[in-house]
């Protein structure tokens, strides 16, 4: 779906179109499952989160702003309302370290990377070390910049602080998890030189 579809489609929700509320559901549940897991390991959780913020859109749907940063606001709610989950519960837990996995799937498909089986193990392992130094906001920085591939000024919108800020961190993220790498022996080409910025 293209942003003019994705925009017309706020547009009918705001305009009490419950048609366009399931077809809003069914375009961001996946993205919005992903960010979630990344928050919160704890699926039941999760799931319960994004069905509240959708209820919840509900009822602002009259004084929802429209415009091509909306779906964002999805994002924040649900990161507000899972950390507020997990702090009522009092089982307050870091990023899942699924990240690893994310890394090493967008890795395979340099030829620099599969090297051999053996080779991947050490790679995954110095992989998962360098995520385990990282801080929660590290993590799931890199994740929103990488995984749902966000640009700046909207993973600004997501954590709530300034875009400098974000280049800060992703850069500082990026710069700490290639020095552990490196030490440990590994060349990541694929993962730190094809990286993309916005």
């Amino acid at each position: 779906m293209d942003k003019f579809d994705e925009y017309r489609l706020w547009i009918k929700f705001k305009g009490g179109d419950n048609n366009a509320l399931s077809a809003l559901y069914s375009l961001y549940i996946n993205q919005l499952y992903s960010y979630g897991i990344k928050i919160s390991g704890n699926e039941h959780i999760v799931m319960d989160c994004i069905q509240e913020i959708f209820l919840n859109l509900v009822d602002k749907r009259q004084v929802l702003l429209i415009s091509e940063k909306t779906h964002l606001y999805l994002f924040k709610s649900l990161r507000n309302k899972i950390i507020e989950e997990i702090r009522s519960q009092t089982r307050k837990r870091i990023i899942e370290e699924s990240l690893v996995s994310d890394i090493i799937n967008q890795s395979r498909s340099a030829e620099e990377f599969i090297v051999s089986v053996e080779e991947e193990n050490f790679q995954k392992k110095t992989i998962n070390s360098a995520i385990e130094s990282l801080t929660e906001r590290q993590r799931e920085a890199i994740f929103l910049k990488f995984t749902e591939d966000l640009s700046y000024e909207d993973i600004a919108i997501v954590l709530d602080i300034d875009i400098a800020s974000v280049r800060t961190l992703i850069y500082r993220t990026l710069k700490k998890m290639k020095k552990s790498i490196v030490r440990k022996g590994v060349f990541l080409f694929s993962l730190f030189h094809n990286l993309k910025f916005r």
